[in-house]
């Protein structure tokens, strides 16, 4: 009996020994692992809680976080890790795993040139292992619910300055087996402050294909500009990027992928490296059709940019547009200069878009090479390209823009892939403005131009052997300014030239074929072009009796404009009268078109309105006895003594300073300048009014417009509506 007790006891104990192993080996295996991390990973580890639930055959660890080498700085982490064993299968010698989670898990990546900080945890590569050549056995395996929670991965790219971070990354994988027919997986993330991404991927094992669903949808994409300056002279680059696209690859076949779907980049803002917004645009779309990187066929549908915008600036140096290319260029020539083989299987790159189209586009053009800045702008561009492919022997394109708001650009044009030399295009420039040209006229001819409307008739077909080029010119109511000291002017006589040759109508009309071999060395269409424009000026000047011969008459100018005082907001009676003899003269010659294009000093009408205004609220500030007739602003002069002194309290010195630069410091900027937009505005109104409304002239006889009073010459700026008259 005693025997019995003993082996009782025994037994006893050593279940008690074993039972006490296993509760406690969770957390002698913790303190092990946090103990030993740099001897057994070269880092340091903490471990919050560690259990084994036998029952289930679970592991579950809480609160891990995995140090940096400077053991201070968290690299990676995550709240729990939890997995579920079915050992069971091991029967069968199959490994499987009924759930893996893993939540809020952290991880920090620091790439500094080709170094990562987390190389040290990489092992080295054994260059004395011998390789194992024998076949293994295949490995069974099951792995079920497999979830990513709330993940967070942060990027920080040293050299680059940039950094990316992908929060809220959560992961679904329902199942993934080794004789399971199809696998899918879900995937979904933040990236950014407000950017999404969702990828929904399916495994198919038996066809050994795959299918990859991503979505984004507001993804800023400003962290790729530091990867963007060894090509493009670039500070920021900025948009909002929307994409739906699906991915079809081939497992045996790693480069066979295929790309469909279609993308979007709102908001998009390129700023170069003078600080600049060179490029940008409201929206740019674009459908993937077909890109194949087996085939290296890269096909698009439509290509669209709405509203974009272009900076092109002129410098003595270059254009923005090259310096922004250099390093592309850079980088291009050094690559040609090293030898490149090829072979004879290579495939070929083949591409095709269907449409490109541009849609409210505006070119901003400043050129800062003359005596003076140009500014001008082609707005309102509108262009459509299709059946663009590497092997497309006529391209159509259409294009038209407004020039400067006061013109438009339309035209057709035929180009070919095939033969770069082959070209047709056909375009028309209709009531350009040649004002706003001032200053290239006053670099080049030394004068301004007062007035001129530029229409243009372009003809073109050429190939690379034959050139014939129309073009067919017409300028309406040219006029010079005066002289100006531009010591740049050529010697041509064009100003004399363009003069002999107004016909009766104020019209110059030149007609300039040219015809040439393109494959010829020192052919250049512009400058030919040039040499007939300038042997037509010369040969006009010599003969000027015979330019003169056809003329039978002119426009009645006798009335050629209409002015009016600083700051005045109505019509005299002086003015009423000069309007209504222009009327008469459209009446009696219903074909006339009178153009009225009001001109300005903006400097001294601003200064004037500050003077108006400031005399308005010194009015106010008088107190006057009902009977009394109440002064107009317009009624008080500038040397009024209590007016001098009601400035003086604001500014004492305007004695010193005068009257309209007091008052310009008395009165805010932004009201000044909106009181002369609104002047501006209600003149051009009494104008048209008074000749439409009061004296019956049809609308589409009258115009009035303001002048581009950026570009004005200086001897134009004077308050005053400039008179034109021209025929239908």
């Amino acid at each position: 009996m005693a025997r019995v007790k003993k082996r009782y006891f025994v037994l006893g104990i050593f279940a008690l020994l074993i039972v006490s192993i296993l509760f406690f080996a969770s957390t002698f295996t913790k303190d092990y692992l946090v103990k030993n991390s740099e001897k057994l990973i070269g880092r340091k580890l903490t471990i919050g809680e560690m259990h084994f639930n036998y029952a289930k055959v679970a592991v579950q660890v809480k609160d891990l976080v995995l140090f940096e080498a400077n053991k201070t700085d968290s690299f990676a982490s995550f709240s729990e890790f939890y997995i579920n064993l079915n050992p069971w299968t091991l029967l069968s010698r199959e490994y499987s795993v009924s759930e893996i989670r893993l939540t809020n898990p952290r991880i920090q990546v620091i790439q500094d040139g080709e170094k990562f900080n987390f190389d040290s945890l990489m092992p080295k590569e054994d260059s004395i292992a011998v390789k194992d050549t024998t076949q293994k056995e295949s490995i069974k395996f099951t792995i079920r619910n497999i979830q990513l929670i709330d993940g967070k991965v942060k990027y920080n790219d040293l050299q680059k300055k940039n950094q990316v971070e992908m929060d809220n990354l959560n992961l679904d994988l329902p199942l993934i087996s080794w004789n399971n027919e199809k696998s899918n997986m879900g995937i979904d993330f933040m990236m950014g402050k407000n950017g999404k991404v969702n990828i929904q991927a399916t495994v198919d094992n038996v066809n050994k294909k795959y299918q990859i669903d991503l979505s984004t949808q507001d993804i800023q994409i400003q962290p790729i500009t530091g990867y963007l300056t060894d090509y493009f002279d670039v500070k920021s680059l900025n948009g909002l990027l929307t994409s739906n696209l699906k991915i079809v690859g081939d497992m045996n076949e790693v480069i066979n992928i295929s790309i469909t779907g279609k993308g979007s980049v709102t908001a998009l803002s390129v700023i170069d490296g003078q600080s600049e917004e060179i490029i940008s645009s409201s929206r740019l779309t674009a459908s993937l059709k077909d890109i194949n990187l087996k085939t290296f066929h890269f096909g698009f549908g439509k290509i669209e940019a709405n509203e974009p915008h272009i900076l092109v600036v002129r410098e003595k140096k270059m254009m923005n547009l090259e310096r922004f290319l250099l390093p592309y260029f850079r980088n291009d020539s050094i690559s040609s200069s090293a030898t490149i083989t090829t072979t004879a299987e290579s495939t070929p790159v083949t591409y095709s878009i269907d449409t490109i189209k541009v849609s409210n586009g505006l070119v901003s053009i400043s050129d800062k090479t003359l005596n003076r800045p140009f500014s001008y702008e082609l707005n309102d561009l509108s262009m459509t390209m299709s059946g663009l492919t590497e092997s497309a022997d006529r391209i159509p394109v259409e294009f038209s823009t407004k020039l400067n708001n006061r013109g438009e650009l339309s035209g057709k044009t035929v180009w070919s892939m095939v033969d770069m030399m082959k070209l047709e295009m056909d375009a028309k420039i209709k009531r350009m403005d040649l004002m706003s040209f001032s200053p290239y006229t006053e670099y080049y001819v030394a004068s301004p131009v007062k007035q001129g409307w530029f229409n243009y008739e372009l003809g073109l077909k050429m190939s690379s052997t034959n050139l014939v080029n129309t073009n067919k010119v017409k300028v309406d109511e040219l006029e010079f300014g005066k002289k100006t000291k531009d010591t740049t002017a050529m010697k041509v006589p064009v100003r004399l030239g363009l003069y002999l040759m107004k016909d009766a109508n104020d019209e110059i009309k030149i007609d300039l074929p040219v015809s040439g071999n393109p494959s010829e060395p020192k052919f250049k269409l512009g400058r030919l072009i040039w040499k007939t424009f300038a042997n037509l000026m010369v040969k006009t000047a010599l003969s000027p009796f015979k330019a003169l011969g056809g003329l039978a008459g002119t426009n009645p100018e006798s009335l050629d404009k209409l002015s009016y005082t600083f700051a005045q907001d109505s019509l005299d009676k002086a003015q009423r009268d000069e309007l209504s003899q222009l009327a008469g003269i459209l009446k009696k010659k219903p074909n006339l078109i009178l153009t009225l294009t009001q001109t300005a000093d903006p400097e001294k009408e601003k200064s004037e309105i500050a003077v108006q205004l400031t005399k308005s609220e010194y009015l106010a500030t008088q107190a006057t006895d009902a009977a009394t007739p109440k002064l107009k602003a317009g009624e008080i002069k500038n040397d009024d003594a209590n007016l001098l002194a009601f400035i003086r309290k604001t500014i004492p010195a305007v004695d010193s300073l005068g009257i309209e630069k007091a008052c310009e410091k008395i009165v805010d900027a932004g009201r000044i300048e909106s009181r002369f937009q609104s002047l501006l505005t209600e003149r051009n109104r009494l104008v048209n009014d008074f000749l439409t409304v009061n004296q019956g002239i049809p609308t589409e006889s009258i115009q009035v417009t303001t002048a581009d009073l950026k570009n004005l010459a200086q001897e134009l700026k004077v308050p005053q509506f400039k008179i034109e008259v021209s025929i239908k």
